[in-house]
């Protein structure tokens, strides 16, 4: 719970702040205007930073015990803040953003302890005496503009930071538990709070103050995580998670000194314009990104115990092959979305695709509730062995659920229902990994059955991009659960099954989601599902086993 409240308290504070921020930018001009290199068609204001840093704050404030070392690294975060709203109020020269960035850089070197004194190769080598300060002022000077100048999609920079801010805790967690691995998942609450609010198509921007206070941070506890005393990680682990980033910045800042332009001019040259340039939709590369991200967390995981040597061959790989993939590709014309042929752009083929969708959308439809159903079925027909405090909950809940039945009837389900269905579901996932051997015929069916539903639930959110389908702060706390906590080794412990039964959860959720997203006129057929779910589990509890 120590790890668990930072994330929550700074995601919540920072979902709360962000719409009263959003009504400043008129009058103090925190706005993303469009034009030139962008690729948004409105004005959009820039203070999500503003927001993130006040959930943090208050998140370390009331739930960290911050040592002195925590508080320079507030302070210094403090500075870049500053500096990046007035660039985000007045577009500052380059010149007096790096002048920011190296106060806040030394700040955290002089004052909070924040060096890179130690390699890893067969084993742990010192740095001679004059060079960890330089070398720790050069990376996260670099971290912090590396970060700042990828911010170019709509939620890019706040997922690729989300997954390195929960690296750098898992890291944490193991090298230097305490502050720092709250502080880092204080910062991924926060992100995720603000990205309710960027993801695709975006309504608020970080701007400046909040790409480069997301670089410091990953920087500066990446440096904790891997420099302190009781740590056995690998100090060049940072330069995995930030790869993309990195190799980002080299490459356009490479193309820029060659062209004899100033490594700060602004151009498309970036991954994410090459990826657009591709054929990829703007959402479709963000998320080429985030798996890109998502496996560079995975190897740093597998790789965090060796050698820094090893490590850079391994970042230096990547970088070979992804500028290769990407020249290849722009030379061969390659597009990921071909040309609509003749036939296909016929008058008659848009008649018969509409026609076909609305008959896979019924079906997905049909198929994810009936899938939803079997798996209660099946939970149901084991579940025994309720627990008195289970079966008191269950009854809780069936009241609730029958008064909404008796009052609402057709109508919409509300948010109150919605809560009972998704606390009905984790209950079902919970008992199943008590009561259903593995191995079983019955969890053979309920994998099946939870298999049609995930591919049911995929189908409509690709195909039919629901717009009342969307991101809630509940999904995203299920979200974190099941990506971050069962990675937070010795801090937490899980049945049987643990992360499968995350992932089984996960499925669900999304299930349930969509299903109530589209529960205009189906609003009493989910309450008599719900009553019928809650009252075979009272029931069936009540009988012998």
């Amino acid at each position: 719970m120590r790890y668990l409240l930072p994330f929550l308290l700074a995601m919540v504070v920072t979902m709360a702040w962000l719409p009263v921020l959003v009504r400043l930018p008129k009058r103090w001009l925190f706005v993303d205007e469009p034009g030139g290199r962008k690729v948004h068609a409105l004005p959009i204001p820039r203070v999500g930073g503003l927001a993130m840093a006040f959930g943090v704050c208050v998140a370390a404030a009331l739930t960290i015990n911050l040592q002195a070392q925590d508080r320079w690294f507030l302070a210094a975060a403090g500075v870049l803040i500053v500096f990046g709203a007035l660039d985000d109020r007045f577009d500052l020269d380059y010149r007096v953003k790096l002048l920011g960035q190296l106060i806040a850089v030394g700040i955290v070197v002089s004052f909070g302890g924040v060096q890179i004194h130690a390699l890893t190769f067969d084993e742990r080598v010192a740095l001679p005496i004059w060079l960890p300060i330089p070398l720790t002022m050069f990376f996260l000077v670099g971290v912090t503009n590396a970060i700042n100048l990828a911010d170019g999609l709509d939620g890019l920079a706040g997922g690729t930071t989300f997954l390195c801010l929960c690296a750098v805790a898992l890291l944490s967690s193991v090298g230097d538990p305490g502050a720092s691995t709250a502080l880092a998942l204080a910062f991924a609450g926060a992100v995720l709070g603000f990205l309710r609010f960027n993801t695709y198509p975006a309504s608020v921007f970080m701007g400046d103050a909040g790409s480069q206070l997301l670089g410091f941070t990953i920087g500066v506890l990446s440096v904790r995580a891997t420099q302190s005393m009781t740590s056995q990680i690998s100090a060049a682990l940072p330069i995995v998670l930030l790869a993309v980033p990195i190799l980002d910045t080299l490459s356009v800042m490479t193309q820029r000194i060659s062209e004899g332009r100033s490594p700060f001019s602004p151009d498309k040259n970036h991954i994410h314009h090459k990826l657009l340039a591709l054929g990829f939709r703007h959402h479709e590369a963000v998320m080429v990104i985030y798996t890109i991200q998502g496996a560079l967390f995975i190897v740093a995981y597998f790789l965090r115990y060796e050698s820094d040597a090893l490590i850079l061959a391994v970042v230096g790989g990547f970088f070979a092959i992804s500028i290769i993939l990407l020249q290849a590709a722009a030379r061969a014309g390659w597009s990921f979305r071909p040309i609509p042929t003749a036939v296909e752009a016929s008058p008659s083929r848009p008649i018969q695709r509409a026609s076909a969708a609305r008959i896979l959308q019924r079906i997905s439809y049909g198929g994810l509730a009936v899938a939803l159903l079997v798996y209660a079925a099946v939970v149901i027909a084991e579940a025994a062995t309720l627990g008195f405090d289970l079966r008191v909950l269950a009854l809780m809940l069936l009241t609730v659920i029958l008064c909404s039945l008796l009052a609402a009837r057709a109508a919409p389900v509300g948010l109150v229902e919605k809560g009972i269905l998704f606390v009905t579901a984790t209950l079902l996932v919970y008992l199943e990994t008590i009561v259903i051997p593995p191995h079983a015929l019955m969890a053979t069916i309920g994998w099946i059955a939870i298999g049609v539903a995930a591919v049911t639930a995929a189908i409509r959110l690709r195909m039919f991009n629901d717009r009342r389908f969307e991101l809630t702060p509940l999904d995203l706390i299920i979200l974190f659960m099941a990506l971050v906590v069962p990675s937070l080794l010795g801090n937490f412990s899980l049945p049987h099954g643990g992360a499968l039964a995350i992932a089984k959860l996960v499925i669900l959720l999304y299930g349930i989601e969509i299903i109530v997203s589209r529960s205009e006129g189906r609003g009493i057929w989910i309450r008599i599902a719900s009553v019928s779910i809650l009252a075979g589990l009272v029931a069936r509890s009540l009988l012998p086993a």
